[in-house]
């Protein structure tokens, strides 16, 4: 059955892109399609971590240049990337219009497609693309890091997500953490501070070390997950991956990616 995944996160500068164009990967060796939709709009750069310059993006279509069909841009993984193009007012300040025919382009081209995964990297924030676009996926994960700011904010985040759709069930991804016992503390504490206030449902996915190597397939532009494969931290890769599709869809009546299976989740 096809999915939707949004990677998003209450601030940026914490790996956000860089866990969704790993998990993209590896979800890639399980399904026969995967499609990474580059939804950061103000500061989109998936294709630059994996070393690619697409010569048309979501600007293109957004300005009615172009379709979905003409920017979907081939990665060495196999992955498809819709890559968001460069920050402009045109992007950043999209109305509910194109919103919804940017969601409906991407549902058509998927609609001949079996066994699809969406992956949907969102803005860092709770900025209205941000919601817009998370709103529209099955399951939400939310990249958390050992920081107050990064509590709080996707505290927001999810909390104004739970008001918006009514959903209940999100994932948290920890990143940069030394060891699976401090990610498992974080979770805890985060678990704990939004248990308080809103009725919803958090799932530990698992978490990424704090790493040299990560860093260093960024500067590279090539993922981890493809340029060592064998690694500790490309065998997590794989196995959030297994760990987010083991966790509840979530479930609303408004416009979204895969209507047919959101109805029948």
């Amino acid at each position: 059955m096809s999915d939707s995944i949004a990677i998003t996160s209450g601030k940026g500068g914490v790996g956000k892109t860089t866990m969704c164009v790993n998990l993209s990967i590896a979800y890639q060796r399980l399904l026969n399609t995967v499609l990474l939709l580059d939804t950061d709009l103000g500061m989109a750069n998936s294709h630059v971590l994996m070393g690619l310059n697409p010569k048309k993006n979501l600007s293109n279509v957004i300005g009615g240049k172009a379709s979905i069909n003409d920017i979907i841009c081939k990665t060495p993984s196999g992955v498809e990337l819709v890559s968001g193009g460069a920050a402009s007012s045109e992007l950043l300040n999209l109305n509910n219009n194109q919103r919804y025919n940017l969601i409906n382009s991407v549902e058509n081209y998927l609609s001949n497609k079996n066994k699809v995964k969406l992956m949907v990297d969102i803005a860092a924030g709770a900025e209205d693309n941000s919601i817009f676009f998370s709103n529209a996926c099955n399951r939400i994960v939310v990249v958390v890091i050992g920081e107050p700011t990064s509590f709080i904010d996707s505290y927001a985040l999810i909390k104004t997500i739970n008001q918006t759709s009514g959903f209940k069930e999100f994932c948290i991804l920890i990143n940069q953490a030394d060891s699976d016992h401090e990610a498992k503390e974080l979770f805890g504490k985060f678990s704990e501070i939004t248990s308080r206030f809103l009725e919803i449902n958090l799932h530990y996915v698992g978490f990424i070390d704090f790493s040299k190597k990560i860093k260093q397939s960024i500067i590279d532009r090539k993922p981890i997950i493809s340029s060592d494969p064998k690694s500790d931290i490309s065998l997590k890769f794989q196995k959030i991956a297994l760990d987010i599709i083991n966790t509840p869809k979530n479930r609303w009546g408004g416009l979204s990616f895969f209507r047919e299976s959101r109805q029948s989740a």
